[in-house]
């Protein structure tokens, strides 16, 4: 069986429970499944970089409906775009002059910027998404990439819903080995890709 949406998935966790009555709750064991997720999983295919505009004399910018958390913030600019640098709420500096932004924060669910934006600037957020699935969001990157990450994470949230312990223990230990399979593949294509970029480098007599 494909498992590629959000329906697939839920028809894969009813053929697998064998259960026919459990499609109400079905969204719900994935939604727990994505809970975990979201507090274990950093794979290259959940990073994106989003645009925010900012009229001049903002100083806090809208963060992604999908947004998890942060990766950086890049100020658009002629020549290519400037790197703001992040501080703590407590610690970031401010100004009611406006200018050109160097500081930025994570607060109240907004970016806030150490000063106001003296004209209208573009930025760019890189950041991590939020894996939610639903009828609207019907797929991900993730779920294309591991589908048994989510199949077996929701059929581990369905086996306490049963009632059944050793149900439970064995979904959730594949479960865990899928989320460490996935990590690993990320990571190995990570390595690979350093390797391509490095391998010029050190045979045009750069040090390695």
């Amino acid at each position: 069986m494909t498992i590629s949406t959000y329906d697939e998935l839920k028809a894969a966790l009813g053929d697998w429970l064998e259960r026919g009555d459990l499609a109400a709750r079905a969204g719900d064991f994935i939604a727990l499944a994505e809970a975990r997720m979201n507090r274990q999983l950093r794979l290259a295919v959940m990073e994106a970089e989003a645009e925010i505009a900012a009229a001049a004399g903002e100083r806090t910018l809208a963060l992604p409906a999908d947004f998890r958390e942060a990766r950086g913030l890049w100020r658009v600019e002629p020549g290519g775009r400037a790197q703001l640098r992040y501080r703590p709420a407590s610690l970031l500096p401010h100004s009611d002059e406006g200018g050109a932004a160097e500081f930025w924060t994570l607060q109240g669910g907004e970016i806030v910027l150490e000063r106001p934006c003296a004209a209208a600037s573009d930025f760019r957020l890189g950041y991590v998404r939020r894996l939610s699935l639903s009828a609207a969001a019907p797929s991900n990157a993730v779920l294309a990439a591991h589908p048994d990450v989510y199949l077996f994470g929701a059929l581990a949230e369905a086996a306490p819903y049963l009632r059944d312990g050793e149900m439970t223990g064995q979904f959730t230990a594949r479960f865990e080995g899928a989320m460490a399979e996935a990590k690993a593949a990320d990571a190995a294509r990570h390595g690979l890709a350093r390797l391509r970029t490095e391998a010029p480098l050190a045979a045009e007599g750069w040090p390695c």
